[in-house]
Protein backbone atom coordinates (compact mmCIF):
# COMPACT_ATOMS: atom_id res chain seq x y z
CA UNK A 1 0.00 0.00 0.00
CA UNK A 2 2.88 2.41 0.75
CA UNK A 3 4.28 1.85 -2.74
CA UNK A 4 0.83 2.41 -4.28
CA UNK A 5 0.36 5.65 -2.33
CA UNK A 6 3.75 6.88 -3.45
CA UNK A 7 2.99 6.22 -7.11
CA UNK A 8 -0.44 7.89 -7.07
CA UNK A 9 1.13 10.91 -5.36
CA UNK A 10 3.54 11.15 -8.31
CA UNK A 11 0.59 10.85 -10.70
CA UNK A 12 -1.25 13.64 -8.87
CA UNK A 13 1.83 15.86 -9.29
CA UNK A 14 1.89 15.14 -13.03
CA UNK A 15 -1.83 15.94 -13.32
CA UNK A 16 -1.28 19.27 -11.58
CA UNK A 17 1.51 20.09 -14.04
CA UNK A 18 -0.90 19.39 -16.92
CA UNK A 19 -3.42 21.74 -15.32
CA UNK A 20 -0.67 24.37 -14.89
CA UNK A 21 0.02 24.19 -18.62
CA UNK A 22 -3.66 24.35 -19.58
CA UNK A 23 -4.15 27.42 -17.38
CA UNK A 24 -1.03 29.19 -18.67
CA UNK A 25 0.62 28.98 -15.24
CA UNK A 26 4.29 28.28 -14.53
CA UNK A 27 5.09 24.60 -14.11
CA UNK A 28 4.63 23.63 -10.47
CA UNK A 29 2.35 26.58 -9.61
CA UNK A 30 -0.54 24.51 -8.22
CA UNK A 31 1.76 22.17 -6.31
CA UNK A 32 3.53 25.12 -4.68
CA UNK A 33 0.18 26.72 -3.82
CA UNK A 34 -0.85 23.50 -2.08
CA UNK A 35 2.47 23.24 -0.23
CA UNK A 36 2.55 26.25 2.07
CA UNK A 37 6.12 27.46 2.48
CA UNK A 38 7.61 25.35 -0.35
CA UNK A 39 9.69 27.53 -2.71
CA UNK A 40 11.53 25.02 -4.87
CA UNK A 41 10.61 21.61 -6.27
CA UNK A 42 12.29 18.91 -4.22
CA UNK A 43 11.76 20.62 -0.87
CA UNK A 44 9.73 18.83 1.78
CA UNK A 45 6.04 18.89 0.91
CA UNK A 46 3.47 20.11 3.43
CA UNK A 47 0.44 19.15 1.33
CA UNK A 48 -1.65 16.28 2.65
CA UNK A 49 -2.09 13.06 0.72
CA UNK A 50 -3.98 10.02 1.83
CA UNK A 51 -5.80 6.95 0.62
CA UNK A 52 -9.25 5.75 1.60
CA UNK A 53 -10.49 2.23 0.90
CA UNK A 54 -14.28 1.97 0.72
CA UNK A 55 -16.48 -1.09 0.66
CA UNK A 56 -20.17 -0.77 -0.10
CA UNK A 57 -21.82 -4.07 0.92
CA UNK A 58 -24.44 -5.82 -1.20
CA UNK A 59 -27.89 -4.27 -0.81
CA UNK A 60 -31.04 -6.32 -1.55
CA UNK A 61 -33.13 -3.14 -2.22
CA UNK A 62 -30.70 -0.63 -3.77
CA UNK A 63 -33.52 1.55 -5.09
CA UNK A 64 -34.36 2.53 -1.51
CA UNK A 65 -30.95 3.87 -0.42
CA UNK A 66 -27.82 5.70 -1.61
CA UNK A 67 -24.38 4.27 -1.08
CA UNK A 68 -22.96 7.77 -0.58
CA UNK A 69 -24.94 11.00 -0.91
CA UNK A 70 -24.15 13.59 -3.58
CA UNK A 71 -21.17 15.80 -2.71
CA UNK A 72 -18.11 17.56 -4.08
CA UNK A 73 -14.59 16.85 -2.86
CA UNK A 74 -13.14 19.58 -0.67
CA UNK A 75 -9.51 19.22 -1.67
CA UNK A 76 -7.39 19.20 -4.81
CA UNK A 77 -6.86 16.11 -6.95
CA UNK A 78 -8.63 12.79 -6.40
CA UNK A 79 -7.44 9.58 -8.04
CA UNK A 80 -10.02 6.82 -7.91
CA UNK A 81 -9.20 3.17 -8.52
CA UNK A 82 -12.61 1.58 -9.09
CA UNK A 83 -13.90 -1.92 -8.57
CA UNK A 84 -13.31 -3.52 -11.99
CA UNK A 85 -16.37 -5.75 -11.68
CA UNK A 86 -19.14 -3.36 -10.65
CA UNK A 87 -19.75 0.32 -11.25
CA UNK A 88 -22.01 2.62 -9.25
CA UNK A 89 -20.43 6.08 -9.40
CA UNK A 90 -22.49 8.83 -11.02
CA UNK A 91 -21.81 12.50 -11.78
CA UNK A 92 -24.33 15.31 -12.18
CA UNK A 93 -24.22 16.82 -15.67
CA UNK A 94 -26.76 19.32 -17.03
CA UNK A 95 -29.19 18.43 -14.27
CA UNK A 96 -29.05 14.67 -14.88
CA UNK A 97 -27.17 11.90 -13.10
CA UNK A 98 -25.03 9.91 -15.51
CA UNK A 99 -22.88 6.85 -14.92
CA UNK A 100 -19.12 7.25 -14.87
CA UNK A 101 -17.52 5.19 -17.60
CA UNK A 102 -17.73 1.51 -16.60
CA UNK A 103 -14.61 0.38 -14.77
CA UNK A 104 -11.65 -0.62 -16.90
CA UNK A 105 -8.95 -2.90 -15.60
CA UNK A 106 -6.10 -0.90 -14.03
CA UNK A 107 -7.70 2.45 -14.98
CA UNK A 108 -7.74 5.40 -12.58
CA UNK A 109 -10.48 8.03 -12.65
CA UNK A 110 -9.23 11.58 -12.06
CA UNK A 111 -11.50 14.05 -10.28
CA UNK A 112 -10.84 17.65 -9.26
CA UNK A 113 -11.98 19.12 -5.97
CA UNK A 114 -13.10 22.53 -4.79
CA UNK A 115 -9.55 23.94 -4.46
CA UNK A 116 -8.75 23.31 -8.13
CA UNK A 117 -11.99 25.08 -9.03
CA UNK A 118 -10.90 28.09 -6.96
CA UNK A 119 -7.30 28.20 -8.28
CA UNK A 120 -8.56 27.97 -11.87
CA UNK A 121 -11.26 30.60 -11.20
CA UNK A 122 -13.89 28.12 -12.32
CA UNK A 123 -12.20 26.98 -15.55
CA UNK A 124 -11.78 23.52 -14.03
CA UNK A 125 -15.16 22.88 -12.48
CA UNK A 126 -16.11 20.70 -9.58
CA UNK A 127 -18.28 17.60 -9.98
CA UNK A 128 -21.19 16.66 -7.82
CA UNK A 129 -20.98 12.89 -7.59
CA UNK A 130 -22.51 10.04 -5.66
CA UNK A 131 -22.20 6.29 -5.21
CA UNK A 132 -25.21 4.08 -5.81
CA UNK A 133 -25.98 1.05 -3.73
CA UNK A 134 -26.15 -2.20 -5.69
CA UNK A 135 -27.21 -5.78 -5.21
CA UNK A 136 -23.63 -6.91 -5.81
CA UNK A 137 -21.91 -4.23 -3.72
CA UNK A 138 -18.76 -2.44 -4.85
CA UNK A 139 -15.37 -1.23 -3.70
CA UNK A 140 -13.07 1.67 -4.46
CA UNK A 141 -9.68 3.07 -3.47
CA UNK A 142 -9.62 6.88 -3.47
CA UNK A 143 -6.34 8.77 -3.09
CA UNK A 144 -6.31 12.49 -2.34
CA UNK A 145 -3.73 15.22 -2.84
CA UNK A 146 -4.95 18.18 -0.79
CA UNK A 147 -3.42 21.51 0.24
CA UNK A 148 -1.65 22.01 3.54
CA UNK A 149 -4.12 23.25 6.15
CA UNK A 150 -2.06 26.47 6.27
CA UNK A 151 -2.03 27.01 2.48
CA UNK A 152 -3.66 30.18 1.18
CA UNK A 153 -5.87 29.29 -1.79
CA UNK A 154 -7.26 31.82 -4.25
CA UNK A 155 -7.74 32.31 -8.00
CA UNK A 156 -4.46 32.48 -9.93
CA UNK A 157 -4.13 35.82 -11.73
CA UNK A 158 -3.62 34.22 -15.16
CA UNK A 159 -6.61 31.93 -14.70
CA UNK A 160 -8.78 34.88 -13.65
CA UNK A 161 -7.67 36.96 -16.64
CA UNK A 162 -8.58 34.20 -19.09
CA UNK A 163 -11.94 33.41 -17.55
CA UNK A 164 -14.97 34.41 -19.62
CA UNK A 165 -15.90 37.93 -18.62
CA UNK A 166 -12.36 39.21 -18.06
CA UNK A 167 -10.17 39.35 -14.98
CA UNK A 168 -12.90 39.17 -12.34
CA UNK A 169 -12.03 36.75 -9.57
CA UNK A 170 -15.09 34.63 -8.84
CA UNK A 171 -13.84 33.16 -5.57
CA UNK A 172 -12.39 34.54 -2.33
CA UNK A 173 -8.88 33.82 -1.10
CA UNK A 174 -8.82 31.79 2.10
CA UNK A 175 -6.78 29.40 4.22
CA UNK A 176 -7.57 25.79 3.36
CA UNK A 177 -7.93 24.79 7.02
CA UNK A 178 -10.65 27.43 7.45
CA UNK A 179 -12.43 26.05 4.40
CA UNK A 180 -12.33 22.54 5.86
CA UNK A 181 -13.96 23.79 9.06
CA UNK A 182 -16.89 25.02 6.96
CA UNK A 183 -16.92 21.96 4.68
CA UNK A 184 -17.25 19.58 7.64
CA UNK A 185 -20.75 20.96 8.29
CA UNK A 186 -21.78 21.65 4.70
CA UNK A 187 -20.38 18.74 2.67
CA UNK A 188 -23.77 17.59 1.39
CA UNK A 189 -25.23 21.09 0.97
CA UNK A 190 -25.03 23.51 -1.99
CA UNK A 191 -21.45 24.55 -2.59
CA UNK A 192 -21.82 28.34 -2.88
CA UNK A 193 -22.59 28.92 0.85
CA UNK A 194 -19.23 27.36 1.74
CA UNK A 195 -17.37 30.15 -0.05
CA UNK A 196 -19.60 32.76 1.56
CA UNK A 197 -19.06 31.31 5.03
CA UNK A 198 -15.28 30.84 4.93
CA UNK A 199 -13.11 33.64 6.33
CA UNK A 200 -11.52 35.56 3.44
CA UNK A 201 -7.93 36.82 3.43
Amino acid sequence: MLEYRGEVRKLASKMMEVMDENLGLPKGYIKKAFNEGMEEDGEEETAFSGTKVSHYPPCPRPELVNGLRAHTDAGGVVLLFQDDEYDGIQVLKDGEWIDVQPPMTNAIVINTGDQIEVLSNGRFGFFWHRVLASEEGNRSIASFYNPSYKAAIGPAAVAAAETEGGSEKKYPKFVFGDYMDVYADKKFMPKEPRFLAVKSL
